[in-house]
């Protein structure tokens, strides 16, 4: 089996390209070279649609996993035109190149598709309503991808953090080492999921059934981690697994940082269809921070 990682760079494509790269042929695109891949890639820009057709055909993957994405939840509500480019017309690309050469397009969506008002957690048949520009290009892709694919599956993952870029635990513990108080959001709740995780549950599904995907194309899952928590309960509970406890969290709510772009309050995602069809459960923050804040020390990003 071949697999083509788009945005291979990123926090949850170069975790993938480290999960598939000893149990599968593995290949990347990203947008700017990168020097930590330990899998061949090649620099191409996913919103020019010949590059993305000339670079599909060339490698004609079995699966595409399209993580690249413009992530950036502010820079994407001041940067509306960028969004819309890199996470709508990049995909639409993408799935013009698979539907070319037949590959399967694995898409990686977003809880924030939802507004966050549901009191309970939100289930994949739950009607997207995105409160802000990241959210809204995600949901028009999601929708782009269901009428124009001819394989896909749509998996919508929740508050990621990884080894590279940024993300919430690291920025916790770097600020733990200068400030003895730190003022977290506590009227937002979600899953925090480790995007290792993620590129280990995808390894073990295809290196138990390489056709186990096939099975469910065409379907939209929800994969994040097994525990919900607030963003302040999730800080304190870094802090404490990193021997920090003498750093307070200070709660306050949504409106006491002055952001761009809105986020939801609830963006709980329900898991059990995804145990249920593919037998996916990710592990809650509670067991994967540890194993986070080793790696990290192991690269030499974060000594305490």
């Amino acid at each position: 089996m071949k697999i083509l990682i788009t945005g291979a760079g990123g926090m949850l494509g170069s975790d993938l390209a480290e999960a598939f790269r000893s149990n599968f042929v593995t290949v990347g695109v990203v947008r700017r070279p990168v020097d930590y891949l330990s899998i061949p890639f090649c620099v191409r820009d996913l919103t020019r649609r010949q590059e993305t057709l000339e670079i599909m055909s060339r490698e004609s993957p079995q699966i595409i996993f399209h993580s690249a994405a413009m992530t950036d939840v502010d820079g994407c509500e001041v940067h509306r035109h960028n969004a819309l480019q890199n996470n709508l017309e990049a995909t639409k690309n993408v799935v013009e190149a698979a539907n070319q050469i037949g590959s399967l397009t694995v898409f990686f969506s977003t809880d924030y598709v939802f507004d966050g008002k549901k009191p309970g957690e939100y289930d994949e048949a739950d009607e997207g309503h995105p409160l802000n520009v990241y959210g809204e290009t995600k949901w028009l892709a999601e929708n782009y991808i269901r009428q124009k694919a001819k394989r896909f599956i749509i998996f919508r993952t929740s508050w990621l953090y990884g080894l590279r870029g940024k993300s919430f635990p690291k920025t916790i513990l770097e600020l733990s080492s200068s400030q003895k108080t730190l003022s977290v959001v506590t009227d937002q709740k979600g899953r925090p999921t480790y995007t290792r995780d993620i590129g280990k549950a995808f390894v073990d599904l295809l290196g138990k059934d390489p056709a186990s995907l096939e099975k469910v194309e065409n379907e939209t899952f929800h994969l994040a981690g097994s525990s919900a928590v607030t963003w302040a309960d999730f800080a304190r509970g870094i802090l404490r697994l990193a021997k920090h406890e003498d750093v307070e969290v200070q709660n306050v709510t949504s409106d006491f940082f002055k952001r761009p772009a809105q986020r939801p309050e609830n963006s709980v995602l329900s898991v059990k269809k995804v145990f249920q069809k593919l037998n996916l459960k990710l592990r809650g923050w509670e067991e994967a921070i540890p194993n986070f804040i080793e790696e990290l020390k192991g690269k030499g990003v974060y000594v305490p």
